[in-house]
């Protein structure tokens, strides 16, 4: 298992833990988890990727197993596999010719292939899987390039290049690498990617590689003349993205304490871009300060700062569509409530529309009062026209990381909508409910989830502002 990023060290430990191997650590993480280099290629990679997630990818077998832990170790996230293996081959039959595309039958789903010349209908084609493919239905992009992989490099059909991985930068590497590769492949027709992995290996495991996977590449070319369309010729390799919440980065907060100082809230920190103020209050416990003294500290500098920011992101996460930011909020009101930041934040509309559950024309000059608690599971919109409530529609997430200039948070999809002269209206359960069952939320936040929204319908009033004029006195609610 290799493991990059800003949770690999919490990461790493989790795995040692459940008895993976891990390979390649850095020399910062070897020397925390008192563990060896061990330079061998990963079966699977966990890393840091967009939308505040981890992308788990590698050999099938290996990768499930990872993701599968990772899910239920972190508990309270958001998680999707992409549909095909990245890098699978496949003999296809082309079903339909449209529009200069093919659309190809390969069994196990049906894609489109682009570039589709001198093609016709019943023709058999290899076709390769560029890339993950999240969605649950539609044509599965295709590509007439395909790789035949490798621990250290790649074969590529169709693109006769050289290629490395962006890790391998050594100018001397390069050339010493290109000449194996000419040396085995000329006349072949082939391209070649060396992977990361090739920077550790010996120029003799490379050399034996690339003949093995010559001979692979040969069988798999005669087969696709035998068999019966469609059919996989090649496997390729799972990917999964883990969303993490701020519940499961106080898990990974755990898990790097018991390797390391870390102060609370470490990973919102680390996400929200506070690397250098980590280091430095952390390498202050390493040198003997109390960890409880510095995290204190640094807690009552981000929250002095927070109240001093005048402008904030929102950043919305949906287990669905991912990351949406919203129209921007002001800070009309920053509190403590019980040593918990509260802040209301306001957001002028310049456009028409409606709102979404209310069913509210939205006007440009239009407000939402926003209110947002450090630790609440609910983000409250409050709207308002020329001071008069229009109805508030309340937000199931997890708890808020709050920053200097941004709030983000994990929607929960069940919301609650009051609006006047009416009771509460619960929306969106069937949906949490059908993701639960995809398993795309995880069975913790849906459990969470329900028992938030049944509060919000029990004592709505609690989580709604009324008044524009005395907003204020809604950060005194619970």
């Amino acid at each position: 298992m290799r493991v990059r990023g800003i949770y690999a060290t919490a990461l790493s430990h989790l795995f040692l833990k459940h008895g993976y191997r891990i390979v390649q650590p850095s020399e910062v993480i070897a020397g925390r988890l008192n563990i060896g280099f061990d330079n061998s290629p990963p079966d699977a990679t966990v890393k840091d990727a967009e939308d505040d997630s981890v992308l788990v990818i590698g050999k099938p077998s290996e990768a499930v197993s990872a993701f599968e832990l990772l899910s239920r170790s972190l508990k309270f996230v958001f998680r999707k596999t992409s549909r095909v293996e990245v890098n699978s081959v496949y003999l296809g039959r082309v079903e339909k010719v449209e529009q200069g595309a093919c659309i190809v039958d390969v069994g196990d789903f049906k894609g489109v292939l682009r570039d589709c010349r001198g093609l016709f209908v019943n023709d058999k084609i290899i076709v390769g899987v560029p890339k993950p493919w999240w969605k649950e239905g539609g044509l599965v992009e295709l590509a007439r390039e395909f790789r035949v992989l490798g621990d250290y490099v790649s074969l590529i059909h169709g693109k006769p290049s050289i290629a490395f991985s962006e890790y391998i930068r050594d100018r001397e590497l390069k050339n010493r690498l290109s000449a194996i590769a000419l040396s085995k492949l000329l006349g072949s027709r082939l391209g070649v990617k060396f992977r990361s992995s090739a920077r550790f290996a010996d120029p003799e495991d490379i050399e034996t590689e690339i003949e093995a996977l010559l001979g692979e590449y040969k069988k798999l070319m005669e087969a696709a003349k035998s068999v019966e369309t469609p059919a996989k010729l090649r496997t390729g390799e799972f990917i999964g993205l883990i969303s993490l919440t701020s519940i499961a980065k106080k898990i990974l907060d755990h898990e790097r304490r018991s390797v390391t100082p870390t102060v609370p809230g470490h990973h919102e920190l680390k996400n929200l871009g506070f690397s250098d103020e980590l280091d430095l209050v952390e390498n202050l416990v390493g040198k003997g300060c109390s960890l409880n003294l510095v995290g204190k500290g640094l807690r009552e500098w981000v929250i002095r700062k927070i109240s001093e920011t005048k402008r904030f992101r929102i950043l919305h996460y949906s287990p669905v569509k991912g990351v949406r930011e919203l129209t921007p909020g002001f800070l009309k009101i920053f509190k403590l409530v019980e040593g918990k930041a509260c802040i209301i934040l306001e957001r002028v509309f310049t456009s028409k529309g409606v709102y979404d559950g209310l069913g509210v024309e939205k006007l440009p000059g239009d407000r939402d009062l926003l209110i947002i608690r450090e630790g609440s599971y609910v983000v409250s919109h409050n709207y308002f026209r020329n001071g008069n409530w229009l109805g508030s529609y309340i937000n199931v997430n997890t708890p808020p990381e709050l920053a200097p200039g941004i709030v983000k948070y994990h929607d929960l999809v069940v919301d609650v909508i009051v609006k006047p002269g009416e009771g509460p209206v619960l929306v969106d359960l069937d949906q949490l409910s059908i993701l639960k069952t995809k398993e795309v939320v995880s069975e913790h936040l849906y459990i969470l989830a329900k028992k938030v929204a049944e509060l919000i319908v029990r004592k709505p009033e609690a989580y709604v502002c009324e008044n524009y004029w005395k907003s204020e006195e809604c950060l005194a609610l619970k």
